[in-house]
């Protein structure tokens, strides 16, 4: 990481709390592509439209490419068609209602996440739906995108946000895995959530040209190198195993013994995948400075895909759904992406000014089942974290923006 001394002085911003600011070499005297990245988090999300809303309030908009995964893709939507309070309101009213999800519902019956009804609140046909002209003027001359996760290769990609199909994108982006039923359709391809490949994609952001990534966050930064404890791994290994004879009891003699050690063979590599991955670079300094900075009870794994505070996980255990090969290669798919994320952002190339708005402490609000005071605490802490951004950054990012207003 390069110091501040060597950034631009034509674009040398300032620091804050609440921002994590990584300078780095820009090229001087020319205009800057700015893109806005914007991280998942189900109902965390209500943390991102409250900075969006503070956006709006001030009418700051310099950014050429926008890139958002799951309610992060969708609080980017609210934001392109200038729906102030959209995405609050989306949040507190239908994702909070038992039709969107019920707990009791989900684990007795198998009742799945109604996001298809969620997404149509959101259409153009719908009286209080985005407004897709107006977003489509916005997007002139820019380019916005949501993350979603390719069923077969398990890599990402980026659809265009505001196109034909672009309720399928959206509905894509958040099919979280063992919460909605199925993969989503696109062309002649499947896709689920962007999380699982992509929960924070600053890194295509860089690809796509940009100068200056400016990143909304729904967790603590300090939380980034969270050690995944070797009890909960093997939780999930122990129920797995506890299920086999139930697995057994459905094979033949002559191929119980070979599909069970084919069965613990794959499971222990995916485990041992994953406990070694974070043990990678344990002792970096940085990471052991930002824990230092928190609370232990900070140190939990907050807000990511799949185990924000294990709340999900806990959710697919209540419901006896079994966990199979393919969502043990979901969840090391999500690490490795998830750390590869966290050091593209500590760690950007050399012409990239990268920028995190995040909350100084975890959440008060869940992935799910989040209480009413609770969103509303985030989304005011949102709402101030975006006011204070605009103190400290827009005229700058304003002044070398290639956008013209």
């Amino acid at each position: 990481m390069q110091s501040s001394q060597d950034s631009d002085p034509q674009t040398s911003f300032p620091s804050s709390l609440d921002y994590i600011r990584t300078p780095s070499t820009s090229t001087t005297g020319r205009k800057k592509r700015i893109a806005l990245v914007a991280q998942g988090g189900g109902q965390r999300g209500v943390y991102t439209a409250g900075v969006l809303d503070s956006f709006l309030d001030a009418g700051f908009d310099p950014f050429e490419i926008y890139i958002g995964t799951s309610a992060g893709a969708l609080n980017i939507s609210s934001y392109l068609t200038r729906q102030r309070g959209f995405g609050h309101r989306f949040i507190t009213e239908y994702t909070t209602q038992d039709r969107f999800f019920n707990l009791l519902k989900y684990v007795r019956r198998q009742q799945f996440m109604d996001l298809d009804w969620a997404l149509e609140i959101m259409g153009p046909t719908h009286p209080s739906g985005l407004a897709f002209e107006k977003a489509k003027a916005v997007l002139a001359n820019r380019y916005a995108y949501a993350c979603v996760t390719n069923t077969k290769t398990l890599e990402p990609d980026y659809f265009h946000l505001f196109e034909d199909d672009w309720i399928s994108v959206l509905k894509a982006t958040c099919a979280i895995p063992m919460l909605y039923p199925s993969s989503v359709q696109i062309s002649d391809q499947y896709y689920v959530d962007g999380g699982v490949s992509g929960a924070i994609p600053a890194r295509e952001a860089f690809n796509r040209g940009a100068d200056v990534i400016v990143v909304i966050r729904t967790e603590p930064v300090a939380q980034d190198r969270t050690h995944i404890s070797s009890t909960f791994i093997e939780n999930i290994r122990s129920r797995v195993e506890t299920r086999l004879p139930e697995y057994l009891t459905r094979l033949s003699m002559d191929d119980r013994f070979e599909r069970l050690s084919e069965f613990h063979q794959q499971l222990s590599l995916r485990l041992e995948e994953v406990k070694l991955r974070y043990k990678e670079h344990s002792h970096e300094p940085l990471w052991a400075k930002l824990k230092e900075m928190m609370p232990k009870s900070a140190h939990k794994n907050g807000g990511r895909w799949l185990y924000g505070g294990d709340a999900i996980y806990r959710l697919h255990a209540m419901s006896g759904q079994k966990v199979n090969s393919d969502m043990l290669e979901m969840m090391t798919k999500h690490f490795h992406s998830y750390q590869d994320a966290i050091h593209f952002m500590s760690n950007p190339p050399h012409r990239a000014e990268l920028i995190q708005i995040c909350p100084s402490t975890p959440l008060a609000s869940s992935a799910l089942l989040s209480k009413p005071f609770q969103l509303e605490h985030d989304y005011q802490d949102g709402l101030v974290a975006g006011r204070r951004f605009i103190d400290e950054y827009a005229l700058t990012l304003n002044d070398v923006s290639t956008v013209t207003r």
